[in-house]
């Protein structure tokens, strides 16, 4: 078993400060369009940023592990924000990547995606729809 624990804090300041007493800090707040700033991370983006972040660790992961040369990996996320019978909820994030590998390994590309969506730890805890497109560039 693995624990992961942070602290978040605020103390009458315009954010609170997530930490976990070795990383870095991070300042968090609503996003913009629920009133927050538009330049400190909110759990929204956070939520997106985790589920980007790990499929891509997933893919490294597997890319590696099948002797897959990834020359260069680039992905951009988008989560999908909408009012549900309990208030509003994430209900899919799209992740689409583009990656660059040697021309003989192409062909591998699409199965490390399907494992990097199969096994990402943090998509596999979270129940809105998980969209992983690789692509390869």
């Amino acid at each position: 078993m693995h624990e992961y624990e942070i602290n978040v804090d605020w103390i009458n300041t315009p954010n609170a400060i997530m930490k976990d007493g070795k990383l870095p800090e991070i300042e968090v707040n609503a996003p913009a369009n629920f009133g927050g700033p538009d330049d400190v991370w909110s759990p929204e983006h956070l939520f997106v940023s985790s589920i980007a972040s790990c499929t891509m660790l997933s893919f490294m992961y597997f890319a590696e592990q099948r002797k897959v040369e990834v020359k260069s990996y680039e992905s951009s996320a988008k989560g999908i924000l909408n009012k549900g019978d309990n208030g509003f909820e994430l209900e899919s994030v799209i992740v689409n990547a583009k990656v660059e590998v040697p021309e003989e390994q192409v062909g591998k590309v699409q199965k490390l995606a399907e494992m990097g969506e199969k096994y990402c730890l943090v998509s596999n805890s979270v129940k809105c729809k998980i969209e992983f497109n690789v692509s390869v560039k």
